[in-house]
């Protein structure tokens, strides 16, 4: 659906440059060029903002296809894109909506998905090392202040035993490098 409504948007922002001209050149016949030059500038500063837009918009869409990405490939993404990436690894499972939250202020909570009326506060650490507990008390007081149900962490790596000790108590999922390489 994101896919689709992104498509959408830069058809009709490319929709929009190329008739800025075909307007200024009617602007020119009917005015007899009086109103030409003022036009003109308008026209460049709105082709300039619609090639923005549609720049933005290319730059926001997925790479994500299902199966295309390997977990070294999620080794090498930024912490940054493995959030966005995180979203869309979760729409493409079966989760109804995950967006990623602010970047800071976040109150360790990266991503909020829903899945069949459960929603979740999910804590991406795309890490070179083993996840500690840390993350896990992050997303714990994170679930309470999104008001969400399920409380977890996902991450490329592995836990530390403090880590899966802590979350078996306190009950925050943990998604791991094997169950990350499951969804991809």
């Amino acid at each position: 659906m994101r896919r689709k409504r992104l498509t959408l948007h830069i058809f009709l922002w490319g929709m929009l440059a190329a008739l800025v001209p075909v307007g200024l050149l009617f602007l020119f016949l009917w005015s007899g060029g009086a109103y030409f030059a003022p036009a003109l500038c308008a026209g460049l500063i709105l082709i300039l903002f619609c090639i923005y837009k549609i720049h933005f918009l290319l730059r926001s869409r997925s790479h994500y296809i299902r199966g295309d990405w390997s977990l070294t490939d999620l080794d090498d993404i930024s912490g940054t894109d493995f959030e966005a990436l995180t979203c869309d690894i979760l729409a493409s499972n079966g989760f109804e909506l995950a967006e990623s939250t602010k970047a800071s202020g976040d109150f360790g909570v990266d991503v909020l998905a829903y899945r069949d009326g459960i929603s979740f506060a999910i804590q991406c650490k795309r890490y070179n090392y083993d996840v500690g507990i840390e993350a896990v008390q992050q997303v714990y007081a994170g679930r309470a202040f999104y008001e969400c149900h399920v409380a977890m962490v996902l991450t490329n790596q592995y836990f530390t035993p403090a880590a899966r000790k802590l979350a078996d108590k306190i009950g925050v999922v943990l998604w791991d490098r094997d169950m990350l390489e499951e969804l991809l």
